[in-house]
């Protein structure tokens, strides 16, 4: 099961929680309106393997 962080703890806790989150999985955050949840989303602004690839296979 997950661990939910209480605010103060991700506060003094933010790189250890975001590297949680980029490793295991999505962090859990409570505080008095509810729970938050963090997550690391893809950067899609990248190239994928296959276009890198393609780029460089000899053209003829």
């Amino acid at each position: 099961m997950s661990r939910v962080w209480t605010s103060k703890e991700a506060e003094g806790n933010l790189a250890w929680l975001l590297e949680q989150a980029r490793t295991i999985g999505p962090q859990r955050i409570r505080d008095e309106t509810g729970i938050y949840v963090l997550k690391l989303e893809d950067d899609f602004s990248k190239t994928d393997a296959a276009e890198s690839l393609l780029k460089l296979r000899p053209k003829g």
